[in-house]
């Protein structure tokens, strides 16, 4: 190789170091092509060819498009091999998403059609009796829906790993083919809440640890006099996973007491149980859930049996099953079995 021929190539190399190693790159390429031409007068031309830029060759990216991604980059590529459970409690930094933007809590749901095996008619004697037509009835089938989100208020708070949510739930009976009484809603319940979400990270019978929350809630109907129903908790609740397959809370709460004259459902405790405990399993974009309620001694409980179905794109099928006590708080005390069936936005995972 001539003087001149080795100056043009260094003259390209270091060009291509200047670049950046992906413009490195590609000119390594360009001069082993060159470096293959057999014949002199050629070899030379295309050594001139690439030191004039006049090499017919793909654009080269440039530094910019090859520098490391952006720390929001990074934290989305993150968050994508994250868990259900860590996406959805925001417990990595990867999977955080900043203070006061709405995300889900609990499921979000309608279901259509509602049908129980044992309508309670007690709280409703008076509405009934009030009704033009003498053969007014709370309906067997009726529709349910909740919503259900939280607002995530202090991140790490007090510059630890532990943020602070509020959250909002509210789940109604409405009986909307109920002509005969005006199509009313029979009950709503509303549930607001705060919490810290404290993140964890260990191993207990074979399932990993992620989460506890210590929260206050209240939940109560908005009525007044025989139909008010309302009782205040504070709770822990914490959650473990399996495999991002397999979800699994444990939440045990404290009602606070109420005075005798102002407590308008004693004994709540005895019929919607002390503590919940809910698993979901999902395979593939179907997911199985059964949520349980009882009382440390047994004798009443609520059992919610729940499988959500893809349709299209976010939009699920869903159908539930309940039994037992507690489904609602004008129901506490009272015992049925329903199934319905409707749509769900927002699944347990």
């Amino acid at each position: 190789m001539s003087p001149s021929t080795r100056l043009i190539a260094c003259a390209v190399v270091a060009l291509g170091f200047a670049s950046g190693p992906a413009v490195a790159a590609s000119g390594s390429a360009d001069l082993t092509s060159c470096v293959a031409i057999t014949d002199n007068a050629q070899r030379l031309a295309c050594y001139d060819g690439l030191a004039k830029g006049q090499q017919s060759a793909p654009a080269m990216p440039s530094a910019v498009a090859i520098s490391k991604p952006s720390s929001a980059a990074a934290a989305a590529s993150g968050a994508g091999l994250a868990s259900k459970m860590s996406q959805r409690w925001e417990l990595e930094p990867a999977t955080k998403n900043g203070v006061f933007s709405f995300r889900a809590h609990k499921p979000n749901y309608i279901l259509i059609a509602r049908n129980t095996d044992n309508a309670n008619e007690e709280p409703y004697q008076q509405l009934l009796a009030a009704s033009p037509d003498s053969e007014a009835e709370i309906q067997d089938t009726e529709a349910k829906y909740q919503l259900s989100f939280k607002v995530k208020s202090w991140e790490n708070l007090l510059d630890s790993d532990m943020d602070l949510w509020v959250a909002y739930t509210q789940q109604s009976f409405w009986q909307v083919y109920n002509d005969g009484i005006s199509a009313p809603f029979r009950e709503t319940n509303y549930e607001p809440e705060i919490f810290v979400t404290k993140p964890l990270d260990f191993d207990l019978l074979g399932l990993e640890t992620r989460f506890v929350n210590f929260g206050a809630v209240h939940q109560s109907n908005g009525r007044s006099d025989l139909l008010s129903r309302s009782w205040n908790r504070i709770y822990a609740q914490v959650g473990f996973e399996y495999e991002d397959q397999f979800n699994l809370t444990f939440k045990p709460w404290y009602r606070i007491p109420e005075d005798d004259e102002d407590d308008d459902n004693p004994h709540i405790n005895d019929y919607v149980g002390d503590y919940e405990l809910v698993g979901s399993y999902r395979l593939g974009r179907h997911t199985l859930t059964a949520l349980g309620r009882t009382n440390y001694e047994f004798d009443h409980s609520f059992l919610q049996l729940d499988w959500s179905y893809p349709i299209v794109e976010n939009l699920k099928g869903y159908i539930q099953f309940t039994t037992g006590y507690g489904e609602s708080l004008i129901d506490y005390d009272h015992t049925q079995n329903t199934i319905g069936v409707g749509v769900l936005l927002t699944d347990w995972m």
